[in-house]
């Protein structure tokens, strides 16, 4: 048994799941009853059929090689229509609009395109003592429509002896992070920009803080501003004033005076 070479593509995108193709070929020599024509030749003989069916081998692989190169840019092409379709079909993400909302079951969110925040307060019992205690759980996480990709930005769990406890504690949790549920889009940190990217990608309605510092600065550097053409001509006569001999036309030598 002669086995064939292996043929495999990757993609190296670190961001998705490694894309593998890969093709393998087994080559059988066949039953040794097929040898019985063969042993009647000569050594001599036989070397030479098979130097020549070597040549011939080699160049049918040659040949299947240049057709599996041109395979493998078709199917890195087509690698690459299916991450552009990826990022344009990732949907509009829902969101509150800075707005909290009650999902009926005390559950309350309040979010925009960039941050989703969620929180409620528990009330459970003692059957020991009959003493009741108050979990609070609260959570802020990037908002992204497929959750995969979301990224905790802060949360914590507390309990609390009595509701006003509670309700204290999460409104201060909600005042703490305000700042971040002001506007539709806020700009996006650096560390949180992977959420909000396809292959590398920013996906579009988004900013990042770095691209509105850069936008910041770019506003705030003053334009090159041109000469005006009367600064022009002070600074001409103030030249002619200073070397007025070489405002002197020299007479040529053939004039007639």
């Amino acid at each position: 048994m002669r086995k064939g070479n292996d043929y495999t593509v990757y993609d190296n995108d670190t961001l998705t799941p490694g894309y593998k193709a890969k093709i393998e070929h087994t080559v059988y020599s066949g039953s040794e009853s097929d040898l019985s024509d063969l042993l009647k030749l000569t050594v001599g003989d036989i070397s030479a059929l098979k130097e020549k069916n070597i040549a011939q081998e080699q160049a049918a692989y040659e040949k299947a090689i240049d057709a599996l190169k041109d395979w493998e840019a078709l199917a890195a092409n087509t690698r690459k229509y299916e991450k552009a379709l990826d990022y344009k079909n990732v949907p509009e993400v829902s969101h509150t609009s800075n707005k909290w909302e009650k999902d009926g079951t005390d559950r309350f969110t309040i979010s925009n395109k960039v941050y989703k925040m969620t929180y409620n307060i528990y009330e459970r019992s003692s059957w020991r003592n009959d003493t009741v205690k108050y979990d609070v759980r609260w959570n802020i996480y990037t908002n992204r429509p497929d959750y995969t990709n979301a990224y905790k930005v802060a949360g914590q769990e507390r309990v609390c002896a009595t509701r006003v406890e509670a309700e204290k504690y999460i409104q201060g949790r909600i005042k703490a992070y305000l700042h971040l549920f002001t506007e539709i889009s806020p700009p996006i940190p650096k560390d949180l920009e992977k959420s909000f990217m396809v292959h590398g990608y920013l996906l579009p309605g988004y900013v990042t803080e770095e691209m509105q510092k850069a936008e910041a600065e770019k506003a705030e550097k003053p334009a090159e501003k041109k000469p005006s053409i009367r600064k022009q001509l002070n600074e001409l006569k103030a030249d002619q004033k200073k070397n007025p001999q070489e405002l002197q036309k020299t007479r040529p030598e053939n004039e007639i005076g």
